[in-house]
C-alpha cells in the first residue's frame, strides 16, 4: 500500500510538471482596453476620365498615332517593366518617368501635330495630332 501511494504521487507530480510546462508555452493573453476602430470613408474625388489612352508596352506606344480634339485628355499608361516617358520633341508636353502601371494625363490645349518619344529610350516614337473642336 505504501508503494501504491508513492506511485500515485509520482503520477500526480508528473502530470503537474507537464501541465505547468504547457501553460508556460501558451500565449500570454493580456486584457487591454482599446478605443474602437473607426474607419472613415475617403471623400470621393471627381477625377477626369481620359478621352483616349496610349499604352506603353514592349517598348512601343500603342497606338503610335493618335488624334484627339483640343480640350480632350489622353492618358499614358506604362505596362512595361522599365520606366518610360512621353516627351514631345517640341517641348509641348513631358511626363515624368512612369514606373510600371503608373499613368500620366495630358490635356491638349492647342491644335497641331506633336511627335513624341520616350526620353529614356528615344527609339520609341509616337505622334499626337490635336484637332480643333
Amino acid at each position: 500500500m505504501k508503494y501504491i501511494s508513492y506511485f500515485f504521487i509520482a503520477i500526480a507530480s508528473a502530470f503537474l510538471v507537464i501541465l505547468l510546462s504547457l501553460s508556460s508555452c501558451s500565449p500570454n493573453f493580456k486584457t487591454t482596453t482599446s478605443q474602437p476602430i473607426v474607419i472613415k470613408k475617403q471623400p470621393q474625388t471627381s477625377q477626369k476620365i481620359a478621352d483616349a489612352t496610349v499604352k506603353i508596352h514592349n517598348f512601343k506606344f500603342e497606338p503610335a498615332n493618335l488624334a484627339i480634339a483640343v480640350g480632350k485628355t489622353v492618358q499614358f499608361i506604362n505596362v512595361d517593366e522599365e520606366p518610360h516617358t512621353a516627351t514631345a520633341t517640341d517641348g509641348n508636353f513631358n511626363s515624368k518617368a512612369l514606373d510600371t502601371n503608373q499613368t500620366w494625363d495630358y490635356t491638349a490645349t492647342k491644335p497641331g501635330t506633336y511627335p513624341y518619344i520616350c526620353s529614356i529610350h528615344p527609339f520609341m516614337k509616337g505622334t499626337l495630332t490635336v484637332t480643333p473642336r
